[in-house]
């Protein structure tokens, strides 16, 4: 019955349990979006970063506070400890923004709660209708249905153009009129309402009495009157004409062969599934494109996560099934007994199921790391263990008895008694391994929520395992082995017998040699590993490229734009080449903060099985870069979408490394920036270098004379808002058009606005109603001034983005360090710090150095639990040697680099390795206990448990084989553990064999005389 519960709850839970590509590795955060159109950076920072920065320090349990502050826009992120939920967080900004005193105008929103890989679905609006049209579909009806959509968290526009209605003002008109622009904007803004004027009665009936003074038209706009002169009305046609226009633009999309759409990029709020939030979405799109949008506007899907998760998950699914077919087939192999390999495979899918249950109930996700890290091979262990013992006891006894007499007796005492005899040890074991996961537990931030969900899946699937070898299992072997018991022996299980022992006497035979051997080659092993290559992850297959280039601060939108288009065409050459999409500048929304100089190129590849070249992924890049080096002063990145998105999540910028230099002076951090730029880039490895300049956006500076002001009686305020209006443009009221709305905005001509001088001749009103240039009471000329202030805690910094290719992570850090610290002398009060990637591994680094050894202290405590007394204890601890010779020499053979998931492979090695020396050690002190010499005892030993420990390397082995060999996308963070695990347990199982029995020995041979 409970097995049936097992089934039916886990297939439940397997059903409703998220299955990501990639774990959500980010803490939760809270982005405040301010957006203040036409202020400097320094502005942006002083009025709106500074004082948001401010009350966000003050919330509990936050890790940091990041900021950039740009030309019209700041961001400050607040990212907090792992323990906060979206919910505290969100509330906890919202309070604490009410604090703020934000300038008139500034408009500031708090991001949804979304994760760094929370972009699910992107999509382009066709349609022959004008750009503006296109882009108020988007923003007032796909939008607002698409937000509708549950687990939606936000829908990110980006390209077209936001439709306003301009008021494009003559200032000769002006002139003639004798009016300043603050009495066009007075008049405007007061003549765009509705009021309401309570009830009135007539007879029995009640009537709503409403004013109506909304602008309906174009008309509406231009026969607004700002001023009677005289008898003659004034109106805005008269000093002005009425455009619908679109706001300045801040980016634009190209897809293939258009250069000009909009993009709609959906965003899945955090912790939510995302193939059902995938699935709803396209059932509203579907709707939508049925006949709800108008004319020939189509919705059409050009990026849908849903395919890279098939796609991982079919790689990591095939490789299970191939591991449970090998480990099934090794079980077969060495018992040569349907029945009993039925009864260990049956405990695959059990123990799969009990994990998934236990992830259900956790509420954590299924993705592909902690998926593709199951070792069926290890959950059987207990299992084999049980089995073996169970169907040797009942062939013995049928040879004892006879077949015919023995099919009619009872079998559950043999069978209670055989599989008491080995609960403890199988308990020991397994609960040996369980505790060798502790430290993957214990890891924070990115590694922590990447590894975690796979400690966890191996931790619930090993405690069913255990639950199941004692209860279930025992119950099945009542049920099935009850007849015919007969132990056969084939070829290959012979062979094994016969060499493995032959191994053994060869090594008895050769003691000093083997130990001495041994000893060499722990001590080799030992000094390559403290020399040997690090990284934090093997980069996930995304089968896309994200390509990034930066040009200069200064460029405008269509140069940029012109750019773009000449570099799509180059990287569109390219047979590997599904499709490219790019995006240029910021999306209008603020939730990218960058500029026109940031192009981004979203190059989605084709299956590699379609590729008439058949290099590598690698080889791609490479050819690339190649071509894109034809456009020098671009600065290129390259990198994937998930991985683009999850290293500026965790660097603060757009670079998966990065070096931050702290301090005040913008002009002196750039310096020592761009000597730190030209250090490393002589380091080899090193490849993507980028300064993320701070100087360098171009400036038209009114500067602004109080003393002349006071002369002509000319208030600041007036000043400015002449200015910001005449120049830049001013919203003064709203347009409807049913539910959309759109700003109505003042400026002046672009023929009177578009140099110095003409600007110089703008009319600001004085108190007694003259008149005078602006040129009269400011200097206005050109600047360079600050781009981006980047901020982090209290204080500015630069940071040089780099990345690393054909090296590995570790050394290539150290050797960058030294270089840097040989060639730039930083001041003392500025501070350099070495963030991303590697900040997330040397922490991992740090917290593995301070738990396994309390890791391993466990495991010796467990292990003197089940010996009970010290001196086996330590022969058992010998096999931890044993892990670290066979895992490192796995990883050394196939030139693998150490990174956390080859770390968690030696982690768990160590667990295993220890149940070698339990096996074995028990059965060799049954055998002394039992009077037999020593020698005799060691072999004898070593003969009986041939078998199982045989099997339990070949199905630890065999598990992950196919994980170990495979190229499938989403292969590539478990490969590293796979390749530890199947080289490393095979090394272990012949040190095992031949290094344990002669500790042994050693340890033995004066108190058992031979």
């Amino acid at each position: 019955m409970g097995t049936f519960l097992l089934l039916a709850g886990g297939i439940y839970s397997y059903i409703h349990t998220p299955i990501e590509a990639f774990p959500d590795v980010t803490n939760t955060r809270v982005r405040v979006i301010t957006q203040w159109p036409g202020r400097s950076a320094e502005e942006i920072e002083k009025f709106v970063t500074l004082p948001i920065s401010k009350e966000m320090n003050t919330i509990p349990s936050k890790a940091s506070v990041r900021s950039i502050s740009l030309f019209g826009l700041s961001v400050v992120t607040v990212t907090f400890d792992d323990h906060v939920d979206d919910f505290y967080a969100q509330q906890y900004a919202s309070n604490r923004l009410g604090n703020v005193d934000l300038p008139n105008g500034a408009d500031f929103s708090i991001e949804p709660p979304s994760g760094a890989t929370g972009e699910i679905y992107r999509y382009i609006i066709k349609s022959k209708l004008p750009i503006k049209e296109v882009t108020s579909i988007q923003d007032w009806v796909i939008e607002r249905e698409l937000l509708a959509v549950p687990g939606v968290a936000d829908i990110v526009s980006f390209g077209g153009e936001e439709k306003i209605y301009e008021i494009r003002i003559n200032p000769t008109e002006l002139q003639n009129y004798d009016l300043s622009p603050l009495d066009v904007y007075e008049a405007v803004s007061r003549s765009n309402v509705n009021v309401g004027g309570d009830v009135v009665s007539k007879g029995d009936q009640a009537y709503v009495v409403r004013g109506i003074g909304l602008l309906e038209s174009k008309a509406d706009i231009e026969n607004i009157q700002i001023e009677v002169k005289g008898s003659t009305p004034i109106l805005v046609k008269h000093i002005a004409e009425v455009k619908v226009s679109a706001k300045p633009r801040l980016g634009q999309v190209g897809y293939n062969k258009e250069d000009d759409v909009v993009e709609g990029i959906v965003i899945m709020l955090r912790g939510e599934n995302p193939s059902d939030v995938i699935a709803r979405l396209k059932d509203r799109i579907a709707g939508l494109n049925g006949g709800e949008l108008p004319g020939d506007v189509q919705i059409v899907p050009i990026i849908d996560r849903t395919e890279l998760v098939n796609t991982t998950v079919h790689t990591v699914t095939k490789n299970l099934i191939e591991g449970i077919i090998l480990v099934s087939i090794i079980v077969f192999i060495f018992l040569y007994n349907w029945r009993t390999t039925f009864i260990v495979a049956s405990v695959i899918p059990l123990a799969f199921l009990f994990a998934i249950i236990m992830l259900k109930i956790q509420g954590l996700p299924a993705n592909l790391i902690s998926m593709g890290a199951l070792d069926f091979g290890l959950l059987l262990e207990g299992t084999l263990v049980i089995v073996e013992h169970v169907f040797v006891a009942l062939e013995h006894k049928a040879k004892k008895v006879g077949l015919e007499r023995f099919n009619k007796m009872s079998k559950l005492g043999i069978i209670k008694k055989s599989a008491g005899s080995v609960a403890g040890y199988i308990f020991f074991a397994l609960l040996i391994l369980i505790v060798a996961l502790m430290p993957i537990f214990s890891f924070q931030k990115v590694e922590g929520k990447m590894f975690s969900p796979l400690a966890f899946t191996l931790g619930y699937a090993l405690l069913g395992s255990l639950i199941l070898s004692l209860t279930y299992v025992p119950a099945m072997c009542k049920l099935l082995l009850t007849k015919n018991i007969e132990e056969k022996e084939n070829v290959i299980s012979r062979f094994f017998r016969v060499n493995v022992y032959r191994l053994y006497t060869f090594a008895d035979r050769h003691k000093k040699g083997f130990m001495i051997g041994f000893g060499a080659l722990l001590v080799i092993c030992g000094l390559k590993f403290s020399n040997y290559g690090s990284e934090f992850l093997p980069k996930l297959n995304e089968g896309a490229i994200y390509v990034r280039a930066t040009l200069p601060n200064s460029v405008n939108l269509d140069e940029s734009v012109r750019l773009t288009k000449e570099m799509k065409k180059t990287l569109e050459n390219y047979d590997e080449v599904k499709f490219v999409m790019t995006q240029t500048g910021r999306p209008n929304d603020g939730t990218d903060p960058t500029g026109f100089f940031n192009i981004e190129f979203n190059i989605q590849l084709k299956p590699a099985g379609e590729w008439k070249n058949k290099g590598s992924k690698e080889d791609l890049l490479e050819k690339m870069r190649i071509s894109l080096e034809k456009y020098p002063g671009i600065n290129f990145g390259f990198s994937q979408p998930i991985q683009d998105n999850v290293e500026e999540y965790v660097a603060g910028v757009k670079a998966p490394l990065v070096i931050k230099i702290f301090g005040n002076d913008l002009f002196e951090l750039e310096d020592y920036a761009n000597k730190v730029a030209n250090s490393i880039k002589m380091v080899p490895g090193i490849s993507d270098v980028n300064v993320f300049k701070n100087i360098g956006l171009p400036e038209l500076r009114i500067q602004l004379h109080d003393s002349k002001m006071a002369k002509y009686g000319i208030s600041t305020a007036d000043a400015q808002a002449v200015i910001e209006m005449t120049i830049g443009g001013q919203a003064a009221t709203k347009f409807y058009e049913e539910e959309r709305m759109f700003d109505v905005t003042l400026r002046f001509e672009k023929q009177y606005r578009d140099n110095p001088e003409k600007i110089g001749n703008i009319l600001i009103p004085t108190k007694d109603s003259k008149k005078v240039p602006l040129k009269e009471i400011a200097t206005i000329d050109y600047h360079t001034g600050p781009s981006f202030i980047y901020r982090e805690g209290s204080s500015r910094y630069i940071g040089v983005g780099f990345n690393i290719e054909g090296r590995d992570l570790g050394s290539t850090i150290e050797d960058a360090k030294a270089k840097v610290a040989k060639d730039v002398h930083i001041p003392k009060k500025h501070k350099m710090t070495w963030a991303g990637e590697f900040e997330s591994k040397e922490r991992a680094a740090k917290q593995l150095m301070m738990v396994v050894p309390i890791s391993l202290i466990l495991i010796l405590m467990l292990l003197y639990f089940n010996f009970g007394n010290m001196k086996d204890t330590l022969i058992s601890s010998v096999t931890l040697a044993f892990a670290f010779i066979g895992g490192f020499l796995s990883l050394w053979f196939t030139g693998t680099i150490f990174g956390i998931s080859a770390g968690i492979g030696f982690i768990i090695l160590f667990g295993v390795a220890t149940i070698d020396g339990i096996v074995l050690i028990g059965v060799m002190k049954e055998n002394l206990q039992q009077k037999m010499p020593l020698r005799k005892a060691i072999s004898e030993g070593v003969k009986s448990r041939i078998r199982p420990v045989v099997m339990i390397a070949l199905m630890g082995s065999m598990g992950l084989f196919p994980a170990a060999i495979s190229n499938g996308m989403g292969s590539e963070i478990q490969k590293p553990l796979a390749i530890m695990i199947v080289g490393g347990l095979i090394i272990c199982m012949v040190l095992s064999f031949t290094i344990l029995p002669l500790v042994f020995y050693f340890a033995y041979r004066k108190k058992y005389a031979v």
